[in-house]
This record gives structure tokens, sequence and C-alpha cells, in this order.
């Protein structure tokens, strides 16, 4: 019997959904296991039809938003919170750092295209009073990180829900597939603001650039250190960080780069702070991070949280 998949989309790119097409012959293989009754980037189907799995990309922002995730809810058996967004609120989790009226003065009332004043229409679904992970409205079953998560994964997570002794879900980090090599450096100095490193072959920590690829949960196949970017952390916190409360991410980092170079802990603490709106960028409105005795987030990020985002 084939299990029957619904997904949803909220606040996000909808980029998790075309990861799913992404999957390309995996999808066509998946067909002889699964069958989707409904999926917005493939048929149109506005209601919501009983189903044994759920799938739901996006931050819950939104009036709109809780009620689709509350009614896909109720109308399926087990429920997947897709992608970074759904898990940990994702880039749109910034907004959580702001009163919901200071966001729509800054991007509507008074943005670039607009009006000066202009007021909104009514009738559109109002902002919640911050941003939200799904699992703060909802049960979710299951978490699947990534931004988007790689088409391996989640041909791994559909396969384990169908039959889960065949498929396991790992917990290693991003460090886990980069091909550059850790060692010991002096005379290293922190390299604020770089994401590039001129060395190919060794790690960014030893080089003094902030990577969060060693506090990231593996979910991309580590495609952005292999080609010279610094991971950013997109697909969450690393499974040591989410279970552990006295543990955070730039206190990790600023540890394993200290180790390697030498540079000051607290130096590279405080630059994490400062710039946290990049460093907890998919995590700001997840309290698995915000909750921790040591992460003051609206203080860091936005100790203007009354003015412009």
């Amino acid at each position: 019997m084939k299990t029957t998949i619904s997904t949803e989309w909220l606040s996000g790119c909808s980029g998790c959904h075309v990861a799913l097409v992404d999957l390309h012959e995996k999808l066509l293989n998946l067909m002889d296991s699964v069958e989707f009754v409904r999926i917005p980037i493939l048929m149109d189907e506005k209601g919501y039809p009983p189903a044994d799995v759920g799938i739901i990309e996006g931050a819950i922002r939104s009036e709109h938003d809780r009620e689709a995730a509350i009614a896909l809810r109720k109308s399926v058996k087990t429920l997947i919170a897709f992608g970074t967004c759904a898990v940990y609120g994702g880039p749109s989790g910034i907004g959580w750092l702001y009163p919901p009226e200071t966001i729509l003065n800054s991007v509507y009332r008074n943005g670039p295209t607009t009006a000066s004043g202009e007021s909104l229409d009514a009738t559109l679904p109002q902002l919640e009073q911050s941003v939200v992970p799904v699992n703060e409205v909802v049960t979710v079953d299951l978490h699947l990180p990534g931004c988007p998560p790689h088409p391996s994964w989640i041909a791994t997570a559909l396969g384990a829900l169908h039959d889960p002794e065949r498929h396991t879900l790992e917990q290693k980090t991003v460090c886990s597939q980069c091909e550059r090599s850790m060692k010991k450096q002096t005379g290293v100095s922190l390299q604020t603001g770089q994401v590039h490193a001129s060395d190919d072959e060794l790690c960014f920590l030893s080089q003094g650039i902030v990577c969060l690829g060693s506090v990231t949960m593996e979910r991309c196949q580590s495609p952005c250190p292999n080609r010279g970017i610094a991971c950013a952390g997109c697909a969450g916190p690393s499974f040591d960080i989410i279970v552990e409360p006295h543990l955070d991410i730039r206190t990790m980092v600023a540890r394993r780069m200290h180790m390697l170079t030498g540079i000051d802990q607290a130096e590279i603490d405080a630059y994490m702070e400062q710039e946290a709106k990049t460093y907890y960028a998919y995590t700001l409105a997840s309290p698995v991070i915000y909750n921790k005795p040591g992460v003051k987030m609206k203080t860091w990020a936005a100790p203007e949280a009354t003015g412009s985002p």
C-alpha cells in the first residue's frame, strides 16, 4: 500500500518544494511507494485531503500560516517540518527581533516603492506578533532542516517513514563531508567579514575565518566549504548544540578557532555577537537557540528593536 503525502508551504521561498521536484528520477522511484494528494508546486488542490504524511515548509509568520499549519496537522497522521524555516524559523526569523508595526512601517508603509504612510488592505492576513517555527504551533513528528534539504536527504527521510529499518538519518556535521583539513597555525588574525580563504585545502577556522560547518547539521553534502565558501549554517545547529543547554554556536566556533590559531576566544565571541544577524540568520526565532543562558539575541542583534530592521 502506498504512503499518501500532503504538503503545504508557509512563509518561505518555496525552495524546499522545488527541492522535492529536484529529486528527479528518485521522485519517480518513490512513486512506487508514495502518492502525493496535495503538493502546491505540482497540483492545484486547495483543501487538505486526509494523508499519512504531511510535509510543511516555511515559518509561522501570519494568521494564514497558523491556520494552514493547523489544518494540515489535523488532516495527516505524521507531520514533517521540512526545511530550516519550518524547523528553526529561517531567515524570516529576523522579524522576531522587531514589533510587527515596525516591520510594516519600514517595509510597506514607508518603503521605497510605496507612497509614504500608505495604508494596508485590512482584508490581508495579519502578521503574528513574531516569527515562530512550526512546532511552536502544532505537534511535529520529524524535523528535516536544510535550505533546502539535499534531495538525497529528502529521499532518505521519506524512505525512513515508509520503511524505517532500511533508512537512517545521521547526526553528523557539515565538517563530516568537508574535504578541507584542520591544522594548527601561528600568526593568524581574525578575518572579519570574510567568507573566502587563500588556501583552498585548509580549514577556514585554521585561517581565522568564521565557518559554521562544525556547529551545523549536515543536510546538504557540504557544497559551500568544498567550493571555497565558509558554511553559513543554513541547516541549523548540530545535534550537540540542540541537546546541550550550555553549548552555543559562537562559543563552540570560538573555542575551536582559538585551539587552531591561538586567536583570543573573547575576540571571536565578541565579533560573532556583533554580527549575530549573520551567524544566527537561520535560527534567530528558535527557542532552541535564544533560550540558552548565554545567548542574548535581542541585545546583540537589535539594540534598536523599535527602529528599522
